[in-house]
């Protein structure tokens, strides 16, 4: 009866615990392995470093634990359906009754939500700081930006100014205007304004929209189509702030696209109390290695952009209780999708 307890107790335990014998090959595993991809009896006399795909070893050891020797540490495994785990290995000496050592034995516990959490936390972290950073920076340029402006505006008005002269003063004052842009664009990051909730119409909003953006599309050839779900209701969110989330995405979908390409604007209930709207390009896409930066502050893959645009839509999103995420196939094209509550 004991045994049965014990077995039970093991197979339903929340973590995965293997034994080997000295050849390296399995001789007990637990339930939990069904999880990872495997059928428990299939396993057994199966060597577990073959089973368990380690894809990087932790710097607590240099190489897996022998049979014998006690060691904790950590690494990044791979399961049988593909999937990663972060886990923390335990393993020790498995004995006889006799005290002969006959294998060993581990626990495999799984801390990939725990890990993913640190490291959000640890980016959060480093944004929050470079928050803090952007605004010092945009505050102390906007003083005397602010007296440049007015002095070339005090300049440019004065009689006598020839055409090469007034040229001179009007490439300034574009630069500087230029500046404000990028100051703004800080000052909107780092510190987002109160938001101004009012009830709205949804595809009004995204029809106006399209509408701002009309000089790039026209300008790119780009036909820009909507599709709207039925049914969906007015909302409550702040129109301006929205309006600039879905225009720097649609203008990025539009800039992405080949001349006479086509960028797809969809609406729908995602879920009974929430609002999606999608934005689909077939451009080239966004490589791997791109796509993990592309909601980061200050990164960018134009050649003119401070790399603000998708971390102040990131922003206003979660401002609003909703979120951006990003699909993206490279050579194929990018999807986009803003989500808020229906309030």
């Amino acid at each position: 009866m004991k045994d049965v307890y014990y077995k039970r107790l093991l197979d339903n335990a929340s973590d995965l615990i293997w034994a080997m014998d000295l050849e390296g090959r399995i001789i007990y595993v637990n339930g939990r392995i069904s999880e990872w991809g495997y059928d428990k009896d299939e396993m057994m006399g199966k060597p577990l470093l073959d089973i368990l795909n380690i894809t990087h070893m932790g710097k607590k050891v240099s190489e897996p634990a022998e049979p014998g020797v006690t060691r904790k540490f950590d690494m990044q495994l791979q399961d049988n359906t593909g999937r990663l785990h972060r886990v923390v290995v335990s393993s020790s000496p498995l004995q006889d009754d006799d005290g002969q050592i006959v294998g060993s034995m581990g626990i495999i516990h799984d801390v990939t939500a725990t890990h993913n959490l640190e490291e959000k936390l640890k980016h959060e972290e480093r944004l929050a700081s470079l928050g803090r950073l952007a605004t010092g920076i945009a505050h102390e340029i906007r003083n005397p930006l602010s007296s440049v402006k007015m002095n070339l505006d005090i300049l440019s008005g004065r009689p006598g100014l020839d055409g090469r002269e007034l040229e001179h003063f009007t490439i300034a004052r574009e630069g500087v205007a230029n500046l404000e842009r990028i100051v703004t664009e800080f000052l909107d990051y780092a510190k987002p304004t109160p938001l101004t909730m009012r009830r709205h119409n949804l595809h009004k909003v995204v029809e106006e929209t399209v509408a701002m953006a009309r000089p790039y599309w026209e300008e790119g050839g780009v036909v820009v189509s909507r599709n709207f779900g039925r049914n969906i209701p007015t909302s409550l969110f702040d129109k301006g702030k929205i309006q600039q989330a879905l225009l720097n995405v649609l203008i990025n979908a539009i800039q992405a696209s080949k001349n006479g390409g086509l960028v797809e604007i969809e609406t729908t209930m995602s879920s009974p109390n929430s609002v999606e709207v999608v934005v689909v390009d077939h451009g080239e896409g966004i490589s791997d290695e791109n796509l993990k930066f592309v909601f980061d502050p200050f990164f960018t893959t134009k050649q003119q952009g401070t790399g603000l645009g998708l971390s102040i839509v990131s922003s206003i999103m979660k401002n609003h209780n909703g979120s951006i995420s990003m699909a993206t196939k490279y050579g194929e094209g990018t999807r986009v999708t803003l989500e808020f509550p229906v309030r």
